[in-house]
Parts: structure tokens; C-alpha cells; sequence
């Protein structure tokens, strides 16, 4: 729970609680807020915009860095659909005005925690921004984004941890692409600590990985030694290493219409490969998960 004010602070704690939600940190700055969200990891973080020290649109973008699985969703006195346009570029999953809060704060922390949408009634009605219609910066539509359509899609903790299951794999992400700046972000991570997640956070589509090989190729990457493959540089090797990455299978998602979509990639402490048999597995999870996510 991030606000300047401790007053909101404590209104959104008692309402929240009352729903058997638990506030697990607050903070009253946006520094303070990307530090606690790196220790703490929430589920959710209510995030106000005019903040000391850091405001929070750019606290949130830091907050992808250090703790990608955590929903953000804005609560602000801001009704300018410019400023909440630059709130939710930031993958964040919904944005509610103050004045709104007695009827929209349950039903937004319900939506987010669902992996939907969610804004303001009077914001909506500008069109701003929907899980399938809006538009970035640079003029994109998000339906035409996976990055901005699908980020805080509860479906793709699930499927992240059903291809981790099937490759028999210790550590695993899934990456969207991020059409607007050309590259992969990281929207759910399993066992990575933060040198890992902030060096791979955003991945250009040119930088020479398994992940970009993968997806310029179209088709499946599997190293079976991090140590030994030429395929990494001197420093992408160290920070696999330091992660405790020996082999790497990387995946391409690509939607029913041909479109890249992102990345689902799995890392073993162990050099080798998955059977088979399991990569025609995780072929069948990428294909479900398409259709599901697309519905």
C-alpha cells in the first residue's frame, strides 16, 4: 500500500481487511516502495501517483524490475486520462480515482487479483484503456501488444508452472513481447533471484540469448550447458551461473494467427535437456494457453 497520506492508508487497510486481504508493508514514498516491494513480492499493490521522492508511475516501472508477479493497481486523485494512459503503460493492471474509491476499490482489487482490468467508470467512458483497446505512447493499440494485453493475466502463473512441471525444471519465466519499444518483458518468473530478473527484465529483440535466438528463429532453443555453449557472451554466461543455470529450453508463443506472442523459457541447476516426450508436452500447454488467454 503505497500513499503519501496516512489517513487513505489507513481507510484502504480497514476495508481491505474486512475482506480478508492483508496488508503485509506500506509505504508513504515511491522509493520506499520499489525497496519493500523487492523484500515483500505482495500480490497486489495499491499505488498512488504524486509521490515524495519517487513519483509513482516511475516507482511502478522500477517495481516491474524487482518484483514482476506483483499486480499494481493505481489509486489517485488524477483524473487526467493522459497521466492514467502513462500509469498503465507501465503493465499496471488498473487505475481508480479517489473520488470513486467507496464504490470501485473492492471490485478493482477483485478484477486485478483475477488477472483482469479494471478502471474507473469516469475514465472508461474517455475510452482510454481496456484489456483489448487502447493507446500507448507511441500511438500502438494495446490489441495489437501482447505485452500490454495480457501482463496481469492470472493464466500465465498457471501455465508458467505447468511447463516448469513438465520440463522437470528447477527455475522458469514467461516473457511478452513488448511490440511499442521491440522488446521481451518478463510477466511471471519462478525461482530467479534479482540479478537474474533485472538483467533480463527487458530483453531487446536483437540481444543475443536463447530467448531472442528463439524467438527470431521461430522454433524451440535448447543449450544443454550454459558452461560450454557459444551462444552466450562472457557476461550472459556469469549471470546464468550466478543463478545456478545449467541448461535452458526456450519456447516461442505463437498465437492461432501467426503472431509472436512472447516466450516461455525453463533453466535446470543441471546440464542436459527435457525428453521428448515432454517438449511435445509443453507444445500442447503453449497451444492451450493461447486459446485460453485469447477467449
Amino acid at each position: 500500500m503505497v500513499d503519501d497520506y496516512e489517513p487513505w492508508r489507513r481507510y484502504f487497510s480497514t476495508t481491505l481487511k474486512e475482506q480478508r486481504l492483508w496488508v503485509i508493508g506500506e509505504a508513504s514514498d515511491g522509493l520506499d516502495a520499489v525497496q519493500q516491494a523487492q523484500e515483500l513480492h505482495p500480490d497486489l499493490i495499491l499505488m498512488d501517483i504524486g509521490l515524495p521522492t519517487l513519483n509513482g508511475i516511475e516507482a511502478a516501472r522500477r517495481i516491474r524490475e524487482v518484483s514482476p508477479t506483483s499486480k499494481i493497481l493505481f489509486v489517485s486523485e488524477n483524473r487526467s486520462a493522459d497521466i492514467a494512459e502513462k500509469a498503465l503503460s507501465t503493465g499496471a493492471s488498473g487505475y481508480v480515482i479517489k473520488s470513486d474509491v467507496e464504490s470501485d476499490l473492492l471490485p478493482a482489487v477483485d478484477a486485478v487479483l483475477k488477472g483482469k482490468r479494471f478502471l474507473s467508470a469516469s475514465l472508461a467512458a474517455h475510452n482510454l484503456v481496456s484489456s483489448h483497446s487502447a493507446a500507448s505512447e507511441s500511438g500502438d493499440r494495446a490489441e495489437d501488444n501482447p505485452y500490454l494485453r495480457f501482463a496481469g493475466n492470472a493464466l500465465i502463473s498457471e501455465f508458467l508452472a505447468s511447463v516448469i512441471d513438465a520440463t522437470a525444471a528447477d527455475f522458469g519465466n514467461v516473457q511478452l513481447l513488448d511490440s511499442t519499444n521491440s522488446v521481451l518483458r518478463i510477466v511471471a518468473q519462478h525461482g530467479f533471484q534479482s540479478e537474474f530478473l533485472h538483467y533480463f527484465d527487458t530483453v531487446s529483440v536483437s540481444k543475443e540469448c536463447v530467448c531472442g535466438a528463439a524467438m527470431n528463429r521461430r522454433s524451440r532453443i535448447i543449450v544443454t550447458d550454459v558452461a560450454t555453449d557459444q551462444v552466450f557472451s562472457d557476461e550472459l554466461r556469469g549471470v546464468l551461473l550466478r543463478a545456478n543455470v545449467r541448461s535452458v529450453q526456450s519456447t516461442p508463443l505463437i498465437d492461432p494467427l501467426g503472431k509472436f506472442v512472447g516466450m516461455v523459457s525453463t533453466h535446470r541447476s543441471r546440464p542436459g535437456s527435457p525428453m521428448p516426450d515432454a517438449l511435445g508436452y509443453v507444445d500442447n500447454l503453449c497451444t492451450s494457453f493461447l486459446v485460453k488467454i485469447e477467449a
